[in-house]
């Protein structure tokens, strides 16, 4: 591709369009997606898969080729947003309906609770669907508020949200309602919330107040605008909330032919929290409500960070005869050791590195029976090294798994090289280029 390292990971401008309502930051951009569509000549009598499809890149690029897909999740509001980027079959005069009368309701509950919002003053509402005020807010619950990280939100912005959030509830077409809901998330995370990216998730300065209504509206006209351009797209797409280590539990009976292609990304193995990314919205869309629903989506998750590791996981199990992984786990090992390092989250590094890969090999071993012969499959994986500075080859580990499960290699990819914020050194972010090969007695 011909485009600098540093803009490899960006978003095209003539690729923003859908991918934009809600993009999560960790991401791949599109123009990789369409660069393996090509390169593996897939059309529109193909079926692709992405068993970690995060917010929807590879499921929005196929269909906007017409590809039919597959996208896997263990994130409930990743796999949301996917569904409703890829659902296009809106009325567009409907939705325009209820763009207005969320409008025409949020400025007149505004002003019953004396709230100012500034430019919200300048909207003049055009709609037949009589508005609502909205008298009671509820706050969040004492367990929300325990879950969302310190200073992620100021209480007169909160307060916005959960106005905007109660009138577009008050919407009776789920798909309508899930349309806004969506752009509400994207409001949360652009204006609303006090959080900034780089990658990792952080605190930014307080906002007191934010014009939410204007800024919101703003965002539902271009959504609506993308959307109207884009109907035209009729693939089929299935998005699932589950666990891409047992793909016979996402996958079944009722799917439309064999895999032929897979594009995705897997977490990787590092000190990065993905639910902490995407808590705030999570919670104030209603995903998450309290400690034990964090819980049961972290368990969901490939093992790759020591907050979603736990005392009965055994995917470590399935990966002790590779000597090269159990080598570079006791390596991390006897370094903390050496380092003297006796923290809870570091006693789980070596931990981290066995059930990361043997989470990886169970998912491409439940794989495999969905898989067309010659199915090609391209994994975006880098390496890494947070754990005490120790090298972890990602792409090359994971091409023994997967030579062990008999798929074929046929190649590692350079993507990209990003800088590494610890140790300042450049670190690969290859693509591993595997195709599926029948065994004897399938």
């Amino acid at each position: 591709m011909s485009i600098t390292n540093s803009k490899k990971n960006h978003i095209l401008q003539k690729d923003a369009p859908i991918h934009n309502w809600y993009q999560f930051v960790l991401g791949y951009p599109p123009h990789l997606v369409q660069y393996y569509i090509k390169k593996f000549e897939i059309n529109r009598n193909n079926i692709v898969l992405d068993p970690f499809c995060g917010t929807g890149t590879t499921p929005v690029e196929c269909m906007k080729h017409n590809i039919t897909n597959y996208g896997i999740d263990a994130n409930p509001i990743a796999c949301f947003a996917s569904s409703v980027k890829t659902t296009l079959d809106l009325n567009i005069a409907e939705i325009n309906e209820y763009q207005g009368y969320i409008a025409e309701s949020a400025k007149a509950s505004m002003q019953y609770h004396g709230l100012k919002d500034p430019l919200s003053l300048l909207i003049e509402p055009k709609t037949s669907l009589k508005h609502l005020i909205v008298r009671n807010i509820p706050d969040l619950s004492a367990e929300q508020r325990k879950i969302i990280p310190r200073g992620f939100i100021s209480e007169k912005p909160l307060f916005k949200v959960l106005l905007l959030k109660l009138i577009i509830n008050s919407i009776g077409d789920a798909k309508v309602r899930d349309f806004f809901l969506l752009a509400l998330a994207n409001l949360i995370v652009k204006k609303a919330g006090n959080i900034g990216f780089g990658p990792e998730i952080y605190v930014t300065k307080p906002k007191n107040d934010v014009d939410a209504l204007s800024s919101y509206i703003s965002i539902t006209s271009r959504m609506i605008h993308e959307l109207e351009l884009n109907q035209h797209h009729n693939a089929q797409t299935f998005i699932i909330n589950g666990d891409s280590r047992k793909i016979d539990t996402c996958l079944n009976r009722d799917l439309l032919g064999k895999i032929d292609c897979v594009i995705t990304s897997p977490p990787y193995p590092n000190e990065k929290d993905y639910t902490r990314t995407t808590r705030l919205e999570s919670v104030l869309l209603g995903f998450i409500a309290d400690k034990k629903g964090l819980r049961e989506q972290k368990e969901m998750l490939l093992r790759s960070n020591s907050r979603n590791i736990f005392f009965q996981d055994t995917d470590g199990d399935y990966v002790k005869k590779f000597k090269s992984i159990e080598e570079i786990a006791q390596t991390i090992e006897n370094k903390r050791i050496d380092l003297n390092k006796t923290s809870g989250f570091e006693k789980m590094y070596s931990k981290i590195v066995r059930h990361y890969f043997g989470g990886m090999y169970l998912h491409l071993k439940s794989l495999k029976p969905f898989l067309n012969e010659g199915a090609k499959l391209a994994y975006v994986v880098g390496d890494q090294m947070s754990f005490f500075r120790i090298n972890i080859p990602t792409s090359q580990l994971l091409a023994e798994l997967a030579e062990d499960l008999d798929y074929i290699i046929i190649d590692t990819e350079l993507w990209r090289t990003r800088l590494a914020t610890a140790t300042k050194k450049q670190l690969n972010e290859n693509v591993l280029i595997l195709e599926n090969q029948s065994v004897l007695g399938e």
